[in-house]
């Protein structure tokens, strides 16, 4: 059994189905049929990514329930932050889907045949979930006062919660880097990032762009 492709396949099973519940609450909370739908649908394809996840797992011979457990704490605790405000958490969605993406594209590269025809359905998943986030972000920014450096505030903000709720050597990234190619994964998170925020006006970091 290959340990380390386990480990990140329970960080990432475990990460999709934190997804499913916060696109559930999402589509409980929406105000009108359109939004609920739409996170309903979210809903419905995060939960297959999970259950899909805990195959491959299964495949592999591993525990699925075991091989999640050890990121529960931090996926827990990052998924559990408050962003505040409307721009904010347009910024974490938007952000968050990106960073989604690339570590799935990367993964993809790097697992077993049958894992990464599944990702490649995944993929096609998320890709509609960040353009939804993107749209709504750009929405945002347009339509609220001051919001450009509110955004640029949160960005940094969510950098600094991903770090403190990885704090530990269970963080479902250090299980990224486990599986190896630790440059290129980085090199990949740190383009996407770049990319993300120029699409918005803005620089690394939420900086100016120069």
């Amino acid at each position: 059994m290959n340990t380390a492709l386990v480990q990140v396949l329970g960080a990432v099973a475990y990460g999709e189905l934190k997804a499913y519940e916060g696109a559930k609450a999402e589509a409980e909370a929406a105000t009108d049929e359109a939004s609920r739908r739409r996170f309903r649908k979210v809903a419905a394809e995060e939960l297959r990514h999970h259950k899909g996840f805990v195959a491959r797992l299964e495949a592999l011979g591993a525990d699925p329930e075991r091989a999640m457990r050890p990121y529960r704490t931090a996926l827990d605790r990052y998924h559990g932050r408050s962003p505040g405000d409307e721009v904010s958490e347009a910024v974490f969605s938007y952000l968050g889907e990106g960073v989604a993406d690339d570590l799935l594209r990367w993964l993809r590269a790097v697992v077993d045949d049958d894992t990464a025809a599944f990702i490649d359905t995944v993929i096609a998943d998320e890709v509609e979930h960040e353009a939804a986030a993107a749209t709504d972000l750009r929405a945002v920014l347009e339509s609220t006062p001051g919001a450009r450096p509110r955004a640029a505030r949160a960005s940094r903000r969510m950098l600094v919660d991903m770090l403190w709720s990885g704090r530990d050597r269970a963080a479902p990234m250090t299980a990224f880097l486990r599986v190896g190619r630790p440059a290129e994964l980085l090199g990949a998170l740190a383009g996407g990032h770049l990319r993300r925020m120029r699409a918005i006006g803005l620089g690394p970091l939420g900086l100016p762009v120069l």
